[in-house]
């Protein structure tokens, strides 16, 4: 399959179960992702809704850095990388808690399956493995600068639509309603853009699987 339609396949995929087990350990890998661009952003003081602006081109910019490593030779490596570096910060998270979450065991399965994908040189698998790990960082974007002001707008952020997403009660995307006098709604467009445009422009010219 050509890259540009394994990585819109994926995406779908993600967009479905990223609020379920099978999708635990993507949507942990931009979590992670995303809190460390948080944790960056922070470090400057900015105000609250140029943090957020920051953190979405962040969150943006890292996306295009994984469609490029994609197109390298060193693309089959890159579901093993995201895996071995979520593994290694929840088992921080978990010595430092002290306990196991439900998570523990998809994120270690998600590791298994990409060592076991390098190991067994399963080109195909191993591609679409990689693009979960990368298109999770768009998800990400789309999860909380898109879905919370689009709901809102519809009257469904109490309903079992929202509930079924499970929608973040305190997206960033509302740090920036009202700047210019624009609603969170056209603001939207920000994160919108940045998880779109990049797998549009860099998702083809990969290599195929």
């Amino acid at each position: 399959m050509k890259s540009e339609g394994r990585a819109w396949i994926v995406s779908g995929l993600l967009f479905f179960l990223w609020r379920t087990l099978p999708g635990s350990p993507f949507r942990y890998f931009a979590e992670m992702v995303g809190d460390g661009c948080i944790w960056v952003t922070g470090r400057l003081l900015l105000p609250p809704l140029w943090q957020t602006i920051l953190i979405y081109f962040l969150m943006g910019l890292l996306l295009v850095i994984f469609l490029l490593i994609g197109r390298s030779r060193n693309r089959l490596y890159v579901a093993g990388l995201c895996a071995l570096a979520e593994m290694a910060h929840h088992l921080v998270l978990c010595i430092r808690t002290g306990r196991i979450y439900d998570v523990s065991p998809a994120i270690a399965i998600g590791l298994a399956l990409a060592l076991l994908f390098l190991l067994v040189k399963a080109k195909s698998p191993a591609l679409w493995l990689s693009d979960a790990y990368v298109l999770s960082l768009a998800l990400w974007l789309i999860y909380d600068g898109v879905l919370p002001p689009l709901l809102k707008a519809l009257s469904l952020e109490q309903s079992g639509l929202a509930a079924l997403l499970q929608i973040s009660a305190n997206p960033w995307i509302y740090q920036l309603s009202g700047l210019w006098h624009l609603p969170a709604l056209v603001w939207a467009i920000l994160p919108l853009t940045l998880a779109v445009l990049p797998v549009a422009l860099l998702g083809h010219g990969r290599q195929k699987g």
